[in-house]
This record gives structure tokens, sequence and C-alpha cells, in this order.
């Protein structure tokens, strides 16, 4: 009887070695699995700088669109004014 408690508590312990053994083969898969998301979020991160870079040059084509615009506007009043006096008697010096 004693001779079969002995083989029992054995036979546990072989089998908390080998269930020991086994889990430490995966031991390294919490590493694997938060290197995988680390990675993840990286490629995320850089998705989104992406489109914040899009969005950056749109608002910097935009604002360049607006002042090319008021410039061409200055310059056509310029114009108009410089036509008006060519045109004018105090320009003839009448």
């Amino acid at each position: 009887m004693l001779n079969f408690l002995g083989n029992i508590g054995s036979s546990i312990t072989n089998g908390l070695t080998g269930l020991n053994n086994y889990a430490g083969n995966f031991s390294n898969l919490g590493g694997l699995i938060g290197g995988a998301g680390a990675l993840y979020s990286a490629y995320q991160k850089q998705r989104n700088a992406k489109k914040q870079m899009d969005l950056q040059k749109d608002a910097f084509n935009f604002n360049k669109m607006l002042t090319q615009r008021e410039i061409d506007r200055q310059n056509k009043a310029d114009d108009d004014l410089y036509t008006a006096f060519r045109n004018s008697s105090y320009y003839r010096g009448v």
C-alpha cells in the first residue's frame, strides 16, 4: 500500500514536471504577442501620421491658393487704377 501511494506521488510529481516543461515552451508566447501588438500599434501610428501629413498638405495648398487669389485681385486692382489714371485728364495734363 505504501508503495502504491509512493507511485501515485511520483506520478503526480512527474506529471507536474512534464506540465511545467510543456508550459516552458510557451513562456515567450506573451512576449511574442506583445511584440506583435507593438508592431501593429506602430503601423497604426504611421498611418495616422501619414493622414495628418496629407491634411496639412491640403491645408497648405488651400492657403496658398487663397493667397495667390488675393495677390491676383490686388494686381488687377492696381492695373485697373493705373489704366483709369492713364485715361484721365490728370495724366494728359489737361
